[in-house]
């Protein structure tokens, strides 16, 4: 573990302009010793050069859980670059999910690396701009407080989709997703009212802009606080990505945004086997059971009785499941097309919260 720990640090920190050796300290839950068994390496001469690691984690679509696993930290040591290794382990990533049955991976890159892999990018958010400015709030807004904990895990709780945190995550990504390092920085903010809390927010602070990290609450309170935040930080605004199934207060208007990262469907019949309670809420019983999937060859299978569509890649299937579709609201569909448009595009959590891996 700690000669894996040395080579993230030193790719990761001491290549990015000699920064202090944190990731243990920023990524905990993915560097630990007790996720070692998803750290995959490669040794060479008895020495580790590359490594890729995973999280396994349950996040809630309407409140049916998925498996999905993040991938993070991944690096090769300089010496050892372009000979493949990366993607070596990659695949050994790949079986390691399908033993311990994750269906959906998460990966915080879009480099080509994984999009060889097989990943890609999907466009399922919107960014907004909220512009500094006083509001008239019927609540305080303060810092956070190690005593607000519990409060705030019970907001996050209260959300239908999101990742599925135990306390003890909570706990420790409250500190390590918020963890400085070069010339990024968080802040950490609940709202509050004389009946206790209502929602929080955490900004990430970059030479670039100010923009929202996680903020749960009711939305027009939490845009209303961004204005204020923006008018006490002295900045001309803060941007708030909204993934889909959430909605923004009347008035503002988003500009389309990638979800953070990139995504790729390990198992397709155990993902749309795992969805099949978030479908029932939809649909019938008997929809649901005659919807069928299948996978063969690089090419994707769903149908509903005689109904069938076929689609030829990895990247439409994303496409299919996780954006809009443009067209006619009133052309006339078959079972199979209502059936998709009822249950697509997925909502689905911002990835690049506190549980960024």
């Amino acid at each position: 573990m700690p000669e894996v720990i040395d080579l993230i640090n030193c790719v990761f920190r001491t290549g990015r302009g000699n920064l202090p050796h944190t990731m243990e300290k920023e990524f905990p839950l993915l560097l630990s010793s007790q996720n070692a068994e998803n750290m995959r390496i490669i040794k060479e001469n008895k020495k580790i050069i590359s490594v890729v690691n995973f999280l396994s984690r349950k996040i809630l679509i309407e409140g049916t859980p998925i498996s999905t696993g993040s991938i993070g930290a991944v690096c090769t040591h300089p010496d050892h670059r372009g000979k493949g290794y990366s993607s070596r382990v990659l695949e050994n990533v790949e079986k390691r999910m399908k033993e311990v049955g994750i269906n959906l991976c998460l990966i915080s890159s879009t480099r080509n690396l994984y999009k060889q892999w097989g990943a890609e990018r999907v466009k399922n958010c919107r960014r907004y701009r909220i512009s500094a400015g006083f509001s008239d709030l019927k609540f305080i807004v303060r810092e956070y407080r190690r005593q607000d904990l519990l409060s705030m895990q019970k907001i996050y709780n209260s959300q239908g989709t999101r990742y599925l945190r135990t306390g003890i995550d909570f706990e420790i990504l409250i500190d390590s997703g918020t963890f400085p390092f070069g010339d990024i920085s968080y802040k950490r903010y609940v709202l509050e009212d004389k009946n206790g809390l209502r929602g929080y927010i955490i900004l990430k602070n970059t030479p670039e802009r100010i923009e929202v990290k996680e903020a749960v609450g009711e939305k027009k309170e939490i845009f209303d606080t961004l204005a204020f935040l923006g008018y006490q930080l002295g900045a001309e605004g803060i941007d708030y990505i909204l993934s889909e199934g959430e909605k923004a207060p009347t008035g503002y208007r988003g500009e389309e945004e990638y979800l953070s990262g990139s995504l790729k469907i390990i198992d397709f019949k155990g993902f749309m086997e795992e969805l099949k309670p978030y479908f029932r809420q939809y649909l019938t019983d008997e929809e649901v059971d005659f919807f069928k999937v299948g996978e063969e060859n690089g090419k994707y299978r769903l149908s509903l009785g005689a109904e069938k569509i076929e689609i030829n890649t990895h990247k439409e299937l994303l496409k299919l499941i996780f954006e809009k579709k443009e067209g006619k609201e009133d052309v006339k569909k078959g079972k199979l097309e209502g059936f998709i448009d009822l249950v697509f595009p997925l909502p689905f959590p911002w990835t690049e919260n506190l549980n960024y891996q």
